[in-house]
């Protein structure tokens, strides 16, 4: 989980989100859903409209985690997947060993690659 469970989508916080990952080029990965409804809701509230919906303020809070996992450093990734590694064998490792052990995962093909807990 990137996102705090308390995020409230505001114009400011979209417009940056989707800013943030046109800067980094990431935008035309992000699914065609998540795209279609931050564009909706930064419309929406660029027009005065306030989001109460709590349905609406998860879905809005799925997109945003799905555009700062696509544009989140590929060190931060790799730190996180070499932690889970290591963590589900019982190993100790230091940020170093986890951020090699995170790529060393993240660049295995997907059909050769073990589960993270198996």
């Amino acid at each position: 989980m990137l996102l705090a469970a308390g995020f409230r989508p505001t114009l400011l916080a979209l417009k940056a989100l989707k800013s943030r990952a046109l800067r980094r080029g990431v935008w035309a990965r992000v699914s065609p859903a998540a795209r279609a409804l931050v564009d909706a809701a930064i419309l929406y509230l660029r027009r005065g409209g306030r989001i109460k919906s709590s349905a609406l303020v998860e879905a809005l809070r799925r997109a945003a985690e799905e555009v700062l996992r696509l544009t989140a450093p590929l060190k931060l990734l790799a730190k996180a997947v070499g932690l889970a590694i290591a963590r589900a064998r019982g190993v100790e490792v230091d940020e170093e060993r986890a951020v090699a052990l995170g790529i060393q995962w993240l660049n295995t093909p997907r059909w050769w690659r073990r589960p993270v807990g198996g």
